[in-house]
Protein backbone atom coordinates (compact mmCIF):
# COMPACT_ATOMS: atom_id res chain seq x y z
CA UNK A 1 0.00 0.00 0.00
CA UNK A 2 2.89 2.46 -0.21
CA UNK A 3 2.21 5.63 -2.07
CA UNK A 4 -1.40 4.45 -2.80
CA UNK A 5 -3.82 7.65 -1.85
CA UNK A 6 -6.94 6.96 0.17
CA UNK A 7 -9.80 9.87 0.74
CA UNK A 8 -9.73 10.98 4.42
CA UNK A 9 -12.91 9.24 5.60
CA UNK A 10 -11.17 5.88 4.58
CA UNK A 11 -8.02 6.43 6.50
CA UNK A 12 -9.81 7.82 9.32
CA UNK A 13 -12.24 4.80 9.41
CA UNK A 14 -10.12 1.78 8.34
CA UNK A 15 -13.02 0.62 6.09
CA UNK A 16 -11.76 0.58 2.14
CA UNK A 17 -14.56 1.13 -0.76
CA UNK A 18 -14.79 -1.21 -3.34
CA UNK A 19 -13.17 0.99 -5.79
CA UNK A 20 -9.98 1.54 -3.61
CA UNK A 21 -10.03 -1.89 -2.69
CA UNK A 22 -10.09 -3.26 -6.80
CA UNK A 23 -7.20 -0.27 -6.85
CA UNK A 24 -5.20 -2.65 -4.05
CA UNK A 25 -5.86 -5.64 -5.45
CA UNK A 26 -4.68 -4.45 -8.99
CA UNK A 27 -1.53 -2.88 -7.64
CA UNK A 28 -0.42 -5.73 -6.04
CA UNK A 29 -0.91 -8.24 -9.13
CA UNK A 30 1.10 -6.06 -11.28
CA UNK A 31 3.73 -6.21 -9.06
CA UNK A 32 3.35 -2.70 -7.51
CA UNK A 33 5.18 -1.70 -10.78
CA UNK A 34 2.80 1.04 -11.30
CA UNK A 35 2.99 2.12 -7.51
CA UNK A 36 7.17 1.98 -7.15
CA UNK A 37 8.44 4.80 -4.39
CA UNK A 38 10.96 6.99 -4.73
CA UNK A 39 13.94 6.63 -2.58
CA UNK A 40 14.61 3.94 -0.61
CA UNK A 41 11.31 3.31 0.66
CA UNK A 42 10.56 -0.13 -1.02
CA UNK A 43 13.62 -0.92 0.67
CA UNK A 44 12.65 -0.13 4.23
CA UNK A 45 8.97 -2.31 3.27
CA UNK A 46 10.67 -5.29 1.90
CA UNK A 47 10.06 -7.48 5.53
CA UNK A 48 6.64 -6.70 5.23
CA UNK A 49 5.51 -7.35 1.46
CA UNK A 50 7.99 -10.65 1.45
CA UNK A 51 9.39 -9.20 -1.93
CA UNK A 52 13.53 -7.97 -2.25
CA UNK A 53 14.40 -6.48 -5.16
CA UNK A 54 17.99 -6.56 -6.36
CA UNK A 55 19.95 -6.11 -9.56
CA UNK A 56 20.57 -8.72 -12.12
CA UNK A 57 24.14 -8.52 -11.11
CA UNK A 58 24.07 -8.78 -7.45
CA UNK A 59 21.66 -12.20 -8.46
CA UNK A 60 24.78 -13.27 -10.96
CA UNK A 61 27.24 -12.60 -8.33
CA UNK A 62 25.65 -14.48 -5.47
CA UNK A 63 25.58 -17.70 -7.98
CA UNK A 64 28.92 -17.29 -8.30
CA UNK A 65 29.73 -16.71 -4.95
CA UNK A 66 27.82 -20.29 -4.49
CA UNK A 67 29.62 -21.69 -7.19
CA UNK A 68 33.34 -20.65 -5.67
CA UNK A 69 32.05 -21.85 -1.97
CA UNK A 70 31.53 -25.47 -3.73
CA UNK A 71 34.61 -25.32 -5.42
CA UNK A 72 36.32 -24.81 -2.21
CA UNK A 73 34.86 -27.06 -0.63
CA UNK A 74 34.43 -29.91 -2.46
CA UNK A 75 36.97 -29.53 -5.33
CA UNK A 76 36.07 -29.56 -8.99
CA UNK A 77 33.24 -31.75 -9.21
CA UNK A 78 31.90 -29.97 -6.09
CA UNK A 79 31.50 -26.91 -7.87
CA UNK A 80 30.29 -29.08 -11.16
CA UNK A 81 27.53 -30.64 -8.83
CA UNK A 82 26.27 -27.95 -7.87
CA UNK A 83 26.19 -26.15 -11.88
CA UNK A 84 24.13 -29.28 -12.34
CA UNK A 85 22.03 -28.49 -9.82
CA UNK A 86 21.69 -25.20 -10.92
CA UNK A 87 20.63 -26.15 -14.47
CA UNK A 88 23.22 -24.34 -15.70
CA UNK A 89 25.13 -27.72 -17.38
CA UNK A 90 22.76 -30.68 -18.34
CA UNK A 91 23.07 -33.81 -15.94
CA UNK A 92 22.47 -35.81 -18.81
CA UNK A 93 25.67 -34.50 -20.63
CA UNK A 94 27.89 -35.87 -17.40
CA UNK A 95 30.04 -33.25 -17.11
CA UNK A 96 32.68 -34.88 -14.99
CA UNK A 97 33.62 -36.97 -17.16
CA UNK A 98 34.22 -34.81 -20.16
CA UNK A 99 37.20 -33.91 -18.04
CA UNK A 100 38.92 -37.16 -18.17
CA UNK A 101 38.10 -37.81 -21.90
CA UNK A 102 41.37 -39.03 -23.25
CA UNK A 103 41.69 -37.31 -26.61
CA UNK A 104 43.00 -39.92 -29.75
CA UNK A 105 45.73 -38.08 -31.01
CA UNK A 106 47.76 -38.30 -34.36
CA UNK A 107 50.66 -40.48 -33.35
CA UNK A 108 48.74 -42.57 -30.35
CA UNK A 109 46.05 -43.98 -33.22
CA UNK A 110 48.69 -44.33 -35.98
CA UNK A 111 47.76 -41.96 -38.33
CA UNK A 112 50.84 -40.32 -38.46
CA UNK A 113 54.31 -41.08 -37.49
CA UNK A 114 56.94 -38.63 -35.52
CA UNK A 115 58.66 -38.38 -38.45
CA UNK A 116 55.49 -37.05 -40.73
CA UNK A 117 54.96 -34.51 -37.20
CA UNK A 118 58.72 -33.53 -36.92
CA UNK A 119 58.74 -32.92 -40.96
CA UNK A 120 55.82 -30.58 -40.54
CA UNK A 121 57.68 -28.33 -37.62
CA UNK A 122 60.68 -28.16 -39.42
CA UNK A 123 62.25 -30.30 -37.03
CA UNK A 124 61.80 -27.71 -34.63
CA UNK A 125 60.25 -29.75 -32.06
CA UNK A 126 63.33 -30.75 -29.12
CA UNK A 127 63.82 -26.97 -29.51
CA UNK A 128 60.32 -25.85 -28.07
CA UNK A 129 60.68 -28.21 -26.08
CA UNK A 130 63.63 -27.38 -24.05
CA UNK A 131 62.18 -23.82 -24.24
CA UNK A 132 59.03 -25.07 -22.55
CA UNK A 133 60.67 -27.61 -20.28
CA UNK A 134 58.28 -29.93 -21.09
CA UNK A 135 58.17 -33.13 -23.69
CA UNK A 136 55.44 -34.47 -25.61
CA UNK A 137 53.96 -37.43 -25.06
CA UNK A 138 52.32 -36.83 -28.45
CA UNK A 139 53.59 -34.12 -30.60
CA UNK A 140 51.21 -34.07 -32.69
CA UNK A 141 49.00 -31.78 -29.89
CA UNK A 142 52.44 -29.43 -30.47
CA UNK A 143 52.04 -29.38 -34.48
CA UNK A 144 48.42 -28.16 -33.56
CA UNK A 145 49.26 -25.48 -31.07
CA UNK A 146 51.40 -23.96 -33.54
CA UNK A 147 50.37 -24.66 -37.17
CA UNK A 148 48.39 -20.98 -38.21
CA UNK A 149 45.51 -21.65 -40.32
CA UNK A 150 47.54 -20.38 -42.97
CA UNK A 151 49.97 -23.37 -43.01
CA UNK A 152 48.14 -25.28 -45.62
CA UNK A 153 51.08 -27.86 -45.74
CA UNK A 154 49.72 -29.34 -42.22
CA UNK A 155 47.08 -31.49 -43.23
CA UNK A 156 47.05 -33.89 -40.67
CA UNK A 157 45.82 -31.57 -37.87
CA UNK A 158 43.68 -28.37 -37.70
CA UNK A 159 44.97 -25.05 -36.70
CA UNK A 160 45.52 -23.59 -33.35
CA UNK A 161 42.25 -22.15 -32.66
CA UNK A 162 40.72 -24.73 -30.90
CA UNK A 163 43.58 -25.18 -28.84
CA UNK A 164 43.66 -21.42 -27.91
CA UNK A 165 40.18 -21.20 -27.02
CA UNK A 166 40.63 -24.18 -24.22
CA UNK A 167 44.15 -22.66 -23.18
CA UNK A 168 42.48 -19.31 -22.73
CA UNK A 169 40.26 -20.99 -19.87
CA UNK A 170 42.77 -22.83 -18.36
CA UNK A 171 45.00 -20.12 -18.36
CA UNK A 172 41.97 -17.81 -16.51
CA UNK A 173 41.40 -20.32 -14.15
CA UNK A 174 44.71 -21.45 -13.11
CA UNK A 175 45.97 -17.64 -12.06
CA UNK A 176 42.56 -16.85 -10.87
CA UNK A 177 43.19 -19.11 -8.21
CA UNK A 178 46.84 -18.67 -7.73
CA UNK A 179 45.59 -15.03 -6.98
CA UNK A 180 42.90 -15.86 -4.83
CA UNK A 181 44.90 -18.32 -2.79
CA UNK A 182 47.90 -15.84 -2.43
CA UNK A 183 47.15 -12.51 -2.79
CA UNK A 184 44.36 -12.65 0.16
CA UNK A 185 45.31 -8.69 0.72
CA UNK A 186 43.94 -7.38 -2.16
CA UNK A 187 40.71 -5.98 -2.25
CA UNK A 188 38.02 -7.58 -4.89
CA UNK A 189 38.42 -4.93 -7.67
CA UNK A 190 42.34 -5.17 -6.91
CA UNK A 191 42.28 -8.91 -7.54
CA UNK A 192 39.88 -8.16 -11.05
CA UNK A 193 42.93 -5.22 -11.99
CA UNK A 194 46.04 -7.71 -11.18
CA UNK A 195 43.98 -10.85 -13.31
CA UNK A 196 43.48 -8.18 -16.23
CA UNK A 197 47.29 -7.57 -15.75
CA UNK A 198 48.42 -11.12 -16.39
CA UNK A 199 45.72 -12.29 -18.60
CA UNK A 200 45.53 -10.30 -21.75
CA UNK A 201 47.13 -10.55 -25.15
CA UNK A 202 49.91 -8.11 -24.60
CA UNK A 203 51.04 -9.67 -21.38
CA UNK A 204 50.70 -13.25 -23.39
CA UNK A 205 52.31 -12.56 -26.68
CA UNK A 206 55.36 -10.13 -24.67
CA UNK A 207 56.51 -14.16 -23.42
CA UNK A 208 56.20 -15.59 -26.87
CA UNK A 209 59.14 -13.07 -27.76
CA UNK A 210 60.94 -13.47 -24.75
CA UNK A 211 61.53 -17.12 -24.93
CA UNK A 212 62.21 -17.33 -28.77
CA UNK A 213 59.45 -19.29 -29.69
CA UNK A 214 57.78 -16.75 -32.24
CA UNK A 215 60.66 -18.29 -34.79
CA UNK A 216 58.33 -21.88 -34.62
CA UNK A 217 55.17 -20.22 -35.58
CA UNK A 218 54.25 -22.44 -38.42
CA UNK A 219 52.39 -20.30 -41.26
CA UNK A 220 52.56 -18.38 -44.03
CA UNK A 221 51.73 -14.96 -43.23
CA UNK A 222 50.84 -11.99 -45.30
CA UNK A 223 53.51 -8.95 -45.26
CA UNK A 224 51.26 -6.88 -43.55
CA UNK A 225 51.25 -9.41 -40.42
CA UNK A 226 54.74 -9.83 -40.53
CA UNK A 227 55.57 -6.80 -40.17
CA UNK A 228 53.95 -6.06 -37.24
CA UNK A 229 55.32 -9.08 -35.71
CA UNK A 230 58.60 -7.61 -36.52
CA UNK A 231 57.91 -4.43 -35.44
CA UNK A 232 56.81 -6.07 -32.17
CA UNK A 233 59.34 -8.73 -31.51
CA UNK A 234 62.19 -5.38 -32.66
CA UNK A 235 60.15 -3.36 -29.63
CA UNK A 236 60.10 -5.89 -27.02
CA UNK A 237 64.05 -6.54 -27.55
CA UNK A 238 64.46 -3.07 -26.89
CA UNK A 239 62.79 -3.34 -23.68
CA UNK A 240 64.98 -5.93 -22.59
CA UNK A 241 61.46 -7.91 -22.84
CA UNK A 242 60.48 -6.24 -19.68
CA UNK A 243 56.27 -6.53 -18.97
CA UNK A 244 55.50 -3.15 -16.96
CA UNK A 245 51.88 -2.86 -18.30
CA UNK A 246 49.26 -3.98 -20.37
CA UNK A 247 50.02 -1.44 -23.14
CA UNK A 248 52.89 -0.92 -24.90
CA UNK A 249 53.99 2.25 -27.08
CA UNK A 250 56.49 3.76 -28.89
CA UNK A 251 57.61 6.95 -27.42
CA UNK A 252 59.57 10.11 -29.47
CA UNK A 253 62.31 10.63 -26.38
CA UNK A 254 63.21 13.91 -27.77
CA UNK A 255 59.98 16.12 -28.18
CA UNK A 256 57.78 13.99 -25.98
CA UNK A 257 54.92 15.48 -27.70
CA UNK A 258 53.51 11.70 -29.53
CA UNK A 259 53.30 8.27 -29.76
CA UNK A 260 52.02 5.47 -31.12
CA UNK A 261 50.56 2.52 -30.12
CA UNK A 262 52.76 -0.68 -30.85
CA UNK A 263 50.47 -3.02 -32.23
CA UNK A 264 50.52 -6.76 -31.11
CA UNK A 265 49.71 -9.03 -32.97
CA UNK A 266 47.07 -11.11 -31.53
CA UNK A 267 48.71 -14.15 -33.28
CA UNK A 268 51.57 -14.66 -30.91
CA UNK A 269 49.24 -14.31 -27.68
CA UNK A 270 47.24 -17.48 -29.52
CA UNK A 271 49.99 -19.38 -29.63
CA UNK A 272 50.79 -18.68 -26.24
CA UNK A 273 46.87 -20.06 -24.87
CA UNK A 274 47.07 -22.99 -27.75
CA UNK A 275 50.74 -24.14 -26.23
CA UNK A 276 49.18 -24.07 -22.81
CA UNK A 277 45.64 -26.29 -24.19
CA UNK A 278 47.89 -28.47 -26.02
CA UNK A 279 49.69 -29.38 -22.60
CA UNK A 280 47.02 -29.88 -20.93
CA UNK A 281 45.72 -32.45 -23.43
CA UNK A 282 49.15 -33.84 -23.33
CA UNK A 283 49.23 -33.99 -19.90
CA UNK A 284 45.69 -35.73 -19.50
CA UNK A 285 44.49 -32.64 -18.08
CA UNK A 286 46.79 -32.66 -14.85
CA UNK A 287 46.92 -29.31 -13.76
CA UNK A 288 49.68 -28.76 -11.34
CA UNK A 289 51.70 -30.08 -14.70
CA UNK A 290 50.38 -27.43 -16.71
CA UNK A 291 50.44 -24.99 -13.47
CA UNK A 292 54.19 -25.58 -13.30
CA UNK A 293 54.56 -25.11 -16.92
CA UNK A 294 52.86 -21.58 -16.71
CA UNK A 295 54.55 -20.86 -13.63
CA UNK A 296 58.27 -20.98 -14.37
CA UNK A 297 56.95 -18.65 -17.12
CA UNK A 298 55.39 -16.06 -15.80
CA UNK A 299 56.48 -16.17 -12.09
CA UNK A 300 58.55 -12.77 -12.11
CA UNK A 301 55.32 -11.00 -13.37
CA UNK A 302 53.26 -12.94 -11.09
CA UNK A 303 54.83 -11.62 -8.00
CA UNK A 304 56.05 -8.45 -8.94
CA UNK A 305 52.53 -7.05 -10.08
CA UNK A 306 51.21 -8.37 -7.26
CA UNK A 307 53.10 -6.23 -5.39
CA UNK A 308 52.36 -3.08 -7.95
CA UNK A 309 49.40 -3.38 -10.32
CA UNK A 310 49.71 -2.18 -13.76
CA UNK A 311 47.14 0.14 -14.59
CA UNK A 312 45.96 1.66 -18.12
CA UNK A 313 47.07 5.12 -18.48
CA UNK A 314 43.57 6.34 -19.56
CA UNK A 315 42.45 5.72 -15.87
CA UNK A 316 45.81 6.97 -14.33
CA UNK A 317 45.61 10.45 -15.75
CA UNK A 318 42.12 10.83 -14.77
CA UNK A 319 43.02 10.05 -11.31
CA UNK A 320 45.62 13.15 -11.44
CA UNK A 321 43.55 15.84 -9.83
CA UNK A 322 45.01 18.80 -11.46
CA UNK A 323 45.60 17.56 -14.81
CA UNK A 324 42.47 18.14 -16.09
CA UNK A 325 42.63 15.86 -19.27
CA UNK A 326 39.99 16.62 -22.18
CA UNK A 327 40.19 14.38 -24.81
CA UNK A 328 39.85 15.33 -28.53
CA UNK A 329 37.83 13.70 -31.49
CA UNK A 330 39.46 11.36 -33.36
CA UNK A 331 40.99 12.00 -36.57
CA UNK A 332 41.64 9.66 -39.25
CA UNK A 333 45.32 10.35 -40.88
CA UNK A 334 45.61 7.53 -42.60
CA UNK A 335 42.48 5.09 -43.86
CA UNK A 336 44.54 2.29 -45.23
CA UNK A 337 46.05 1.01 -42.64
CA UNK A 338 44.42 2.56 -41.06
CA UNK A 339 45.84 4.71 -38.15
CA UNK A 340 43.90 7.15 -35.86
CA UNK A 341 45.12 10.12 -34.29
CA UNK A 342 43.75 11.57 -30.96
CA UNK A 343 44.86 14.56 -28.73
CA UNK A 344 44.66 15.09 -25.53
CA UNK A 345 45.44 18.58 -23.56
CA UNK A 346 46.60 18.61 -19.53
CA UNK A 347 47.25 21.50 -17.10
CA UNK A 348 50.65 21.28 -15.45
CA UNK A 349 52.28 24.05 -13.57
CA UNK A 350 48.90 26.02 -13.99
CA UNK A 351 49.77 25.92 -18.38
CA UNK A 352 47.90 23.69 -20.70
CA UNK A 353 50.38 21.12 -22.98
CA UNK A 354 48.47 19.25 -25.89
CA UNK A 355 50.12 15.78 -27.16
CA UNK A 356 48.65 13.48 -29.16
CA UNK A 357 48.63 9.88 -29.73
CA UNK A 358 48.31 7.06 -32.56
CA UNK A 359 46.66 3.63 -33.31
CA UNK A 360 44.65 1.73 -35.03
CA UNK A 361 41.82 2.98 -33.86
CA UNK A 362 40.90 5.30 -30.78
CA UNK A 363 40.82 3.31 -27.77
CA UNK A 364 44.66 2.81 -28.84
CA UNK A 365 45.31 6.46 -29.72
CA UNK A 366 43.80 7.42 -26.30
CA UNK A 367 45.86 5.41 -24.62
CA UNK A 368 49.22 6.33 -26.05
CA UNK A 369 48.06 9.91 -25.71
CA UNK A 370 47.43 9.03 -22.24
CA UNK A 371 51.22 7.53 -22.15
CA UNK A 372 52.48 10.64 -23.25
CA UNK A 373 50.54 12.82 -20.75
CA UNK A 374 51.48 11.23 -18.05
CA UNK A 375 55.38 11.54 -19.37
CA UNK A 376 54.79 15.23 -19.88
CA UNK A 377 53.25 15.43 -16.32
CA UNK A 378 56.21 13.25 -14.57
CA UNK A 379 59.03 15.79 -15.68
Amino acid sequence: MINLQFPSSEALSGQLSRESMDTVREGYVKGGAEFEPEGGAQNAMQSYVHTQAVADKTVADCVEAIIGTYLLSGGIQGAIKVIEWMGILPTKDSFSELLHKKVSPLVTDQTATISDIDYLLSHSRTDVETILNYKFNDPSFLLEALSHSSYIRNRLTRSYERLEFLGDAVLDFLITSHIYENCCELKPGEMTDLRSALVNNVTFASYIVKLGLHKFLCSELNATLSKAIIMFVDHQTQRDHVIVEDVLYLIDEEECQMAEYVEVPKVLSDMFEALVGAIYLDSGGDLKLVWSVIYRIMHEEIHSFSYRIPQQPVKVLYERIHACPMFGKAIVIDPDLPKIKVSVTITKNDRQHTVFGIGRNKSQAKRAAAKVALKVLSL
